[in-house]
């Protein structure tokens, strides 16, 4: 995976939409953000033309998608940041400052 493209996102409905889709994430890499230096997840999918096609056409509202496979995909991508940081014992201090 060293030589791809990485297209990374904040947005939780973005990556659903991608995922939907049929795109795959390779990851979600978290930063610290805000006042309380929280983290928020950027879910990470490999860059393709195809996939900044299926984006703009997200940002232009021409998707349709199959809704109970978007809220299951939606779900399971905040379980798994939600699962970061309602951690008791999470540490924050691996998480990157946003700059």
């Amino acid at each position: 995976m060293e030589n791809e493209k990485i297209f990374s996102t904040r947005d939780l409905y973005l990556a659903s939409t991608l995922m939907t889709l049929g795109f795959k994430t390779v990851g979600i890499d978290f930063q610290l953000e805000g006042n309380r230096d929280m983290p928020v997840g950027y879910f990470n999918f490999e860059e393709t033309e195809i996939l900044r096609e299926a984006e703009s056409e997200y940002w232009q509202g021409e998707i349709a998608i199959d809704p109970r496979q978007f809220i299951t995909n939606m779900k399971g991508l905040k379980s798994q940041v939600n699962s970061v940081y309602k951690s008791p014992r999470a540490d924050y201090s691996k998480f990157k400052k946003k700059k």
